[in-house]
């Protein structure tokens, strides 16, 4: 009989064991999605702290829980099988999204990210010369003070885009022009973000030059998948499809040899995965059996077994236990506040200036760029990697994320949702502020998911 309280370093019985903590994991999920639920909180929040609750913040103060049932060698299993949750659902995301109702976007959108990124951006950078000696407290060796500014400088300017596609799925507004808009946005912001943090690795790694050809080559490959990639693949589907198979598993094959050939290609230029697969999700077909047909029969498995494994897992790598004075409790609040303030207030101004619609609207905009979470788990995690953040201000980051997380909905809410269906939309189209009162959600998504998040 396999013995799973087996010592784990032996890793004879890592199979069994790990099986029993997914079983663990998503029953906590789904307890504390319940729960948070009822506060208009999204899944994710109860995927991190399903991870807090069984990581050395909770239950890891047990020695026999954390020797035998959820053991440091343990924590890579999560992330290694929760990045395939990423990647297919960001390549989802990528299915459902209309490019051409992207690029309608971009004259409001291009500021509007540019003011939710620089101000920020530039705040954090500034508040990364204090934070630089806290950072270096209880012997954690001083890394390169530079890299230090500019990824404090990048953390605070992130938008989190799986997350917030999860919100506004959640919210049933992925669909009406709030959700297009801001999808937009926190795409060119996390674009913009993943350079700056480029050229942090860049210089914690000693090599300058490095950082600017890893964008110039980003660039490159962009333009490269939308044109050539993107064209091919339109071929290829046009041509099955006139011959009444257009879900040939052949073609279907290479789809996914794409996708994870991006994802590759993206992980070693050093932009994340994830953003590799977003983008062969948005140049794909969006007519036909291909989009109706794939996206539900990868949604089930992703959402609901693979991705909360990896919002878990950096849970898991978070300890509250670090933060046991009143100094640092204070200055994990300033950052809280500070990363807030930085991201609704120019994304509210802004919207108003560059889109003319009502408060409320502009404010929704505000708040829904405050989102964090999973793009700001996933630079947090690369600065303890570079041995750029101690584990201490690792954990306040954490919180800052969770908290401008767990504001969102509830501030969603009373701003713009608990009065949504008398919206006032305008027609972009002819550029006027010809008014539109209508209960319907305007159809910018092929569909409406229903992504990671609980109702």
């Amino acid at each position: 009989m396999v013995d799973i309280f087996a010592d784990p370093s032996l890793d004879v019985n890592y199979w069994a064991r790990f099986l029993m903590q997914v079983f663990i994991i998503l029953v906590l999920v789904r307890l504390m999605g319940w729960l948070l639920a009822l506060i208009k909180q999204p899944s994710v929040i109860s995927e991190i702290i399903a991870g807090v609750i069984v990581g050395p913040s909770v239950l890891g103060n047990i020695e026999f829980w954390s020797t035998h049932i959820f053991p440091l060698s343990s924590w890579n299993y999560f992330t290694l099988v929760g990045n395939i949750g990423l990647i297919l659902f960001m390549f989802n995301m990528g299915l459902q999204l209309e490019r051409k109702e992207l690029q309608n976007q971009w004259k409001s959108s291009l500021p509007i990210s540019i003011s939710t990124i620089v101000i920020p951006y530039a705040t954090g950078a500034a508040f990364g010369f204090y934070l630089y000696d806290i950072n270096n407290q209880n012997g954690f060796t001083p890394p390169d003070r530079v890299s230090f500014i500019l990824f404090t400088a990048s953390s605070m300017s992130f938008t989190a885009f799986p997350v917030l596609a999860s919100i506004l799925s959640s919210t049933k507004l992925i669909s009406t022009q709030v959700g297009t808009l801001t999808l937009s946005c926190a795409a060119m912001n996390d674009i913009m973000g993943w350079c700056s943090l480029a050229i942090a690795g860049a210089f914690a790694t000693g090599s300058e030059i490095v950082g600017l050809w890893k964008i110039l080559i980003a660039i490159g490959y962009v333009i490269f998948m939308f044109t050539i990639v993107r064209w091919l693949v339109l071929y290829a589907y046009s041509f099955l499809v006139k011959r009444d198979d257009a879900m040939n598993h052949t073609f279907l094959v290479g789809i996914f040899l794409l996708l994870l050939g991006s994802s590759f290609f993206c992980d070693i230029l050093g932009i994340h995965s994830f953003f590799g697969a977003f983008i062969v999700g948005v140049l794909c077909p969006k007519s036909g059996q291909f989009n109706t047909t794939l996206y539900p029969k990868l949604e089930l498995v992703t959402v609901e077994l693979l991705l909360p494994l990896f919002f878990a897992a950096n849970g898991m790598r978070t300890n509250l236990g670090s933060l046991n004075d009143k100094f640092h409790v204070a200055i994990t609040a300033l950052i809280s506040v500070i990363a807030a303030l930085t991201k609704f207030l120019p994304g509210c101004f802004v919207t108003k200036i560059v889109t003319r619609r009502p408060w409320k609207f502009s404010a929704s905009i505000g708040i829904l760029m405050n989102t964090r979470g999973l793009v700001e788990l996933i630079a947090l995690n690369i600065g303890v990697q570079l041995k750029i953040l101690s584990p201490r201000l690792f954990t306040m980051f954490i919180i800052m994320a969770l908290v401008n997380t767990f504001m969102t909905c509830p501030l969603l809410w009373l701003v713009y949702l608990r009065k949504y269906k008398s919206t006032t939309l305008y027609n972009n189209e002819t550029n006027n502020n010809e008014e539109i009162v209508t209960d319907e959600r305007v159809p910018l998504i092929t569909s409406v998911p229903s992504i990671g998040m609980q109702s």
